[in-house]
């Protein structure tokens, strides 16, 4: 039986025009540690019919990959790749890469500083606007203060402002007047239904922001691409004030996803949720539990990828079988999501490192 295959195409290979509007869904994996890539065409055989049929994808700025790599999101055809130095918080160093023609090109730093002693937390998303033909980046900004804490707690210090970059403009612009939900840490943003979504929580106001210990109650922060305006989605009433469980929102057979799970020295908890009707809190909806790992993502026919002591594993709810594809990394360093082929800056210059030097604007978040 022939495997499937799937190849990239260089810039130099034929490629009709109306290939755009005949995308291949397919699934990848990211691994950091090694800066390696991984792709693999998905159909209905399942994600390992064929475990050694990955693809290493190659990408050309080997000097961005230095530090720490995180992949932002995929959206139509681009991926989003965020370069986190340690030590400079003040900007970020983003890049658009469409691995199909190997086209990519650096993003302007937003030009925000900070004060000294305010460390900033920042968290973004990525998504594309069918109706305005646009990809755009989103970047929220919690500050702490270093030296002023509640008791074990931070004292956080939201930025009412937030930073958009559309790829038409080529520029970021800033937006006034955001919710004062906060992200939850080390939260991942997925796209759905031209939104954005994180997991945060709400916390009771007092006077000038939240105190970490102050009560909080658990919700779905999501920024809808095209209206540019943020909106709260409530999670299962079961789980709107657990917090011994970490958070994370997910999208399985096209609907949105919660999983929270429970790291433990020997495994860990977790359970999968899905709402039934995007945007109607009583549809969510208890699917099944794992007793293993932490989920990362899902496939097309409902397999669950996990994370296990570094390792990648397959479960398959139905049959309760766990498959092993041999694929090993730090914990923390994959990323699973969707990603489909396209033309997307196919007439845009490569980018260049030089434009990855930032210029800050005078212009100073501080209380």
């Amino acid at each position: 039986m022939e495997k499937e295959r799937f190849t990239l195409l260089s810039s130099n290979d034929p490629f009709p025009v109306n290939h755009f509007s005949k995308h291949l869904d397919c699934k990848w994996v990211f691994r950091e540690h090694n800066r390696r890539v991984l792709e693999k065409q998905m159909k209905k055989k399942g994600f390992f019919a064929y475990p050694s049929d990955f693809k290493e994808l190659h990408f050309p700025y080997r000097s961005f990959m230095k530090q720490k790599l995180y992949i932002v999101g995929s959206s139509n055809g681009l991926v989003c790749l965020l370069n986190d130095t340690p030590g400079d918080q003040t900007d970020l160093v983003a890049l658009l890469w469409n691995p199909s023609i190997r086209k990519s090109i650096f993003l302007p730093c937003p030009g925000v500083k900070f004060y000294p002693s305010l460390q900033p937390m920042q968290y973004l998303g990525f998504g594309y606007d069918p109706i305005t033909d646009d990809y755009k980046l989103v970047r929220l900004v919690y500050l702490y203060d270093l030296f002023d804490q509640y008791l074990d707690g931070k004292k956080y210090f939201p930025l009412s402002d937030f930073q958009i970059y559309t790829l038409r403009t080529g520029a970021w612009r800033t937006i006034t007047g955001h919710s004062c939900q906060i992200i939850a840490d080390q939260s991942f943003s997925v796209f759905l239904n031209g939104s954005i979504h994180w997991f945060g929580h709400t916390r009771e106001h007092n006077g000038d922001f939240h105190n970490a210990n102050s009560a909080s109650h658990n919700v779905i922060l999501s920024f809808d691409i095209g209206d540019e305006d943020f909106h709260e989605i409530a999670v299962p009433k079961s789980l709107e004030e657990v917090h011994r469980f970490n958070m994370k929102v997910a999208v399985l057979d096209g609907l949105l996803a919660l999983v929270p799970y429970k790291d433990q020295a020997f495994g860990g908890f977790c359970s999968v949720w899905v709402m039934k009707e995007y945007g109607v809190a009583e549809t969510w909806t208890k699917l099944f539990n794992i007793n293993f790992g932490n989920v990362l993502g899902f496939t097309m026919n409902g397999e669950v990828l996990v994370t296990k002591s570094g390792k990648l594993r397959i479960y398959d709810p139905n049959s309760q079988r766990t498959l092993n594809p041999h694929i090993h990394a730090q914990p923390e360093s994959f990323y699973f999501d969707t990603y489909m082929e396209s033309l997307v800056l196919l007439n845009v210059e490569d980018g260049v490192e030089e434009s990855l030097i930032p210029q800050f604007e005078s212009l100073f978040y501080g209380h």
